[in-house]
C-alpha cells in the first residue's frame, strides 16, 4: 500500500532559483536523490532535467509527469498568469512500479558515471515509494485546477487577443464556457486513457478521432483554445505511457517539445489533422515497444532501398510513409540503427553507386542520377568523403583489380 505522504512537494519561483522551497514534508528529498545530488555533476544533471520539464510544462500549460535523468518519476505543475509562468510546484520522487533488480540495472546504466556507491544507491532505489499513476495524475490535475482557480480570482482572466472587449457579462459567459469545455475534455480524456491502457489500436484510434473531430470544428473560430485542449490530452497520454520500461529508447521530454512546436505551427485544420494522426501513431508505436521497434525500422529501411533514386527522399517523406512523425522516427531510427536516417540514405546511395561503377558502363553523371543526385559535383563530393576516392578513381581501381 502506498502512503500519500510519500508524494513530496516544493516550490520554485523561477527555473534558475535553487534550492527549491520545500513545502511538504520537511525531510524531502529522498535518500536516492540525496545520493545523486551529492556530487556537482549529479546536481547539475538534476537542475538540467528540472529546467527541461519547466520549459515543456510552460509550453503545454499543463502538469507534466516525467522520468528524470536518473530514471525515477518527477512532476511539475506550472502556475500560470496568462501565458507567463510565475512559479512551479514540483513533486516527486517516486516510482510507479514496484522496484526490481532489472529496473535498477537500467537506472544504473544512466548514472554509473557519477561518483556513487553501488550498494548504497541500490538500497536507496529499492526503498523508493511506489505510487500508482492514477493517484499521481488525479493529484496533479486537481492541484492544477485549484491553483489556476486561485490565480483567476486574484487577477484578470486571460483572454486571447481580440476577445478582451465586452462587458463583465461577456467575460463571465466566456469563463463559464471554458470551464464547461475543461470538464468535457477531462471526461473524454479519462475515457481515452482507459482505452489506451487496455484496448486495441483500432479502438484507441476511433476514440481519438472522435475527440479531435469535435475540437477541429472549433479550430477556425478559436484555434488557440482548440490547440490547448488537444495538447492537454496529448500530454496526459505521454505521461500515461509506461515509459519507465519499454520506451526508455526514446526521450519523451524532447519528443513532447517537438510535438508542441509542430502543433503550434499549424495554421489550418488539414495541417493539424495530419499532425494529430502522426502523433497518435507515434504514441501507439511507443506503447508497443520494443516489439514494434524492429518492424518499423525494417519497413523504413525497405522504403529507403526502394526509393533511394528519388532525389528528394528524406526523413519527412519516409515518416509520412510510415505514418509516424519525423521527430519520433528520427530518434527511433538512430537508437536502433546507430545512425541518422540521412546518413543511412547516403550509405545506401554510395553502396549502389559503387556497384554501378564496377558493373556497368554508365557515365559518372548517369550513375549520380541513378542514385538520387542531380548535382554531379555534389555526388562526387559525397562519394569521395565516403570512400576516399572520386567516382572515376574508384572505377579505375575496380577495373585494375
Amino acid at each position: 500500500m502506498f502512503n500519500p505522504s510519500d508524494l513530496h512537494f516544493s516550490l520554485c519561483f523561477s527555473d534558475t532559483q535553487r534550492p527549491a522551497k520545500r513545502i511538504y514534508p520537511l525531510n524531502y528529498p529522498t535518500t536516492f536523490c540525496e545520493l545523486i545530488r551529492a556530487s556537482e555533476k549529479g546536481y547539475n544533471r538534476c537542475i538540467k532535467s528540472d529546467k527541461r520539464a519547466f520549459r515543456i510544462s510552460c509550453e503545454i500549460k499543463r502538469p507534466l509527469i516525467y522520468e528524470c535523468h536518473a530514471g525515477i518519476v518527477d512532476g511539475v505543475i506550472p502556475i500560470m498568469l496568462g501565458d507567463s509562468p510565475v512559479a512551479f510546484l514540483m513533486f516527486g520522487q517516486f516510482l510507479m512500479e514496484t522496484p526490481t533488480e532489472e529496473k535498477f540495472q537500467e537506472i544504473w546504466e544512466k548514472i554509473k558515471d557519477l561518483p556513487l556507491d553501488y550498494r548504497k544507491v541500490r538500497e536507496a532505489f529499492l526503498r523508493l515509494p511506489v505510487i500508482p499513476s492514477e493517484y499521481v495524475e488525479s493529484v496533479a490535475e486537481g492541484l492544477f485546477q485549484v491553483i489556476q482557480g486561485i490565480v483567476r480570482e486574484i487577477s484578470p482572466p486571460f483572454l486571447p487577443m481580440g476577445e478582451q472587449q465586452g462587458d463583465k457579462t461577456d467575460l463571465e459567459l466566456w469563463i463559464a464556457q471554458q470551464e464547461w469545455q475543461i470538464l468535457r475534455i477531462l471526461k473524454e480524456e479519462r475515457a481515452l486513457l482507459s482505452l489506451f491502457r487496455w484496448a486495441s489500436n483500432k479502438a484507441v484510434l476511433e476514440n481519438w478521432r472522435q475527440i479531435f473531430t469535435k475540437e477541429l470544428q472549433s479550430f477556425e473560430k478559436a484555434p488557440w483554445e482548440a490547440k490547448s485542449r488537444i495538447w492537454g490530452i496529448i500530454t496526459s497520454l505521454l505521461s500515461h505511457i509506461r515509459i519507465f520500461k519499454a520506451s526508455s529508447q526514446i526521450d519523451l521530454l524532447e519528443l513532447s517539445l517537438h510535438y508542441g512546436r509542430m502543433i503550434k505551427r499549424c495554421d489550418t485544420v488539414s495541417e493539424l489533422q495530419e499532425i494529430l494522426e502522426w502523433i497518435m501513431n507515434d504514441l501507439l508505436s511507443i506503447r508497443r515497444e520494443p516489439s514494434f521497434r524492429d518492424s518499423v525500422i525494417e519497413r523504413a529501411k525497405t522504403y529507403i532501398l526502394q526509393n533511394y533514386s528519388n532525389e528528394h527522399l528524406g526523413l519527412n517523406e519516409i515518416a509520412r510513409a510510415m505514418r509516424l512523425s519525423p521527430p519520433y522516427l528520427a530518434r527511433l531510427f538512430k537508437k536502433v540503427v546507430g545512425m541518422s536516417v540521412g546518413r543511412y540514405i547516403r550509405e545506401v546511395r554510395v553502396s549502389r553507386a559503387k556497384e554501378l561503377l564496377e558493373t556497368t558502363n554508365l557515365s559518372i553523371i548517369e550513375v549520380a542520377l541513378e542514385v538520387g543526385y542531380s548535382d554531379h559535383a555534389h555526388f562526387t563530393k559525397i562519394f569521395r568523403k565516403e570512400t576516399g576516392l572520386s567516382p572515376s578513381e574508384y572505377r579505375k581501381k575496380a577495373i585494375l583489380g
